[in-house]
């Protein structure tokens, strides 16, 4: 295995309206790793105030990711916030990796409980290192998720990965997808930056971590009991606990586990004393963090410039549109006030787009809930042709 090269950075991408999960995350590496420092992305402003009295954090914005104020804005509006803030994470590690050879990512509702000791040297040696959501396969007495889960939102959890300056064609090509193509999707069976990683995992030969003790979350708590051990916590496995993932968590009810998936998980921590404890403080180290930042502010991009919700449709229309605009012309920003009456113009002629893609959508869910039916309907319209070109329109991604 090659010798680790120098210094780790950790990060993480959040809007303003995540910031107490983030500060959470800060505060766990403050008592676990002082020496690591936390780069903390906002996608929707600048909080560089928050470095104040906090050792170790470095807060950016998106003027880190190399893109033109016009790209980023296309990529505010054509996603949610939860697209846009995963579909910028391939550009976010090259940034860093230009200071820092090892460049370790974790979602913001993450809680660091021992060293992530495994990942410089295992950085060095395979260049990308991911966690599965799951190590063994799933019993049938587990009742709250099965491994269909995987083909839902793909093999590897993306709230945590670890790069190296090897990596950088890989995050090139992630980012060709990313950049129009990180949807939430499951029609067309894309999850966001995840599906595209089970894919890109196998291009560039990326390293599967199976140490249990990293990225245990609400998924996989069946297969990753843990106790406390001295000072720490270990696995029944023998790994030592050393990220769990808070996916899901209310700190206000830090006994449910996960929202999340579809069954309460409180009776899983009845008898899961070390869970329930580790929940607690985590939940504390939230709201200590949204005591001090008071309450939280609506998503930057979540409105036009006039005020108004940008919808999801009209954010799918809006990237339609994109997709086929000439090279070197755009459409007019929804954030942008000088431009607001050209957006107010492109939404009214753009509702027939809206309107299609809702009916491509409804195709597409007709088609697979009601198979026979679909198939009795194909035989007998006569014109079906068109309605099959826009059912293999709609099933194009960059579509």
């Amino acid at each position: 295995m090659p010798e680790p090269t120098g210094k780790v950075l950790y990060c993480t991408v959040v809007a303003q309206n995540y910031l107490p999960q983030a500060l959470a995350l800060y505060a766990s590496i403050q008592e676990i790793e002082p020496d690591k420092e936390l780069v903390i992305l906002v996608v929707d402003g600048d909080r560089r105030d928050l470095e104040q009295d906090r050792p170790g954090l470095r807060v950016v914005t998106t003027e880190v990711l190399g893109l033109s104020e016009r790209q980023v804005l296309e990529l505010a509006a054509i996603y949610d916030v939860v697209e846009f803030s995963t579909s910028v994470k391939p550009l976010f590690f090259k940034a860093l990796l230009e200071e820092a050879p090892t460049v370790v990512y974790l979602d913001p509702d993450m809680m660091v409980v021992s060293p992530l000791a495994e990942l410089e040297g295992l950085v060095a040696e395979h260049g990308i290192v991911l966690t599965p959501h799951f190590l063994q396969p799933i019993e049938r007495s587990v009742d709250h998720i099965t491994e269909g889960h995987d083909l839902t939102v793909g093999i590897f959890n993306l709230g945590f990965c670890a790069v190296g300056r090897s990596a950088v064609q890989f995050l090139d090509w992630w980012w060709s997808h990313l950049e129009r193509e990180c949807l939430i999707y499951p029609l067309l069976g894309v999850f966001v930056d995840q599906k595209w990683v089970d894919v890109g995992a196998n291009f560039f030969d990326a390293h599967s971590l199976r140490h249990g003790g990293y990225n245990v979350g609400p998924w996989n708590l069946h297969e990753r009991r843990f106790q406390a051990e001295g000072s720490g916590y270990a696995l029944d496995s023998g790994d030592d606990l050393r990220l769990l993932h808070f996916s899901g968590f209310d700190p206000s009810d830090p006994e449910a586990i996960s929202v999340r998936l579809s069954v309460d998980l409180r009776e899983v921590g009845d008898d899961f004393p070390a869970l329930r404890e580790v929940s607690r403080k985590y939940a504390g180290l939230v709201n200590s963090a949204r005591g001090m930042l008071g309450a939280s502010p609506e998503y930057g991009f979540a409105r036009d410039a006039d005020g108004g919700v940008l919808t999801k449709r009209t954010r799918r229309t809006y990237r339609k549109h994109l997709l086929g605009m000439p090279m070197g012309r755009t459409l007019p920003s929804p954030f942008i006030g000088s431009e607001s009456a050209r957006f107010r113009a492109w939404k009214r002629r753009a509702i027939g787009a809206r309107i299609g893609l809702t009916i491509g959508d409804a195709s597409l869910a007709v088609k697979y809930s009601f198979p026979d039916e679909f198939a009795v309907f194909k035989a007998r319209v006569p014109g079906f042709g068109a309605i099959r070109k826009r059912l293999l329109d709609a099933g194009r991604v960059r579509r």
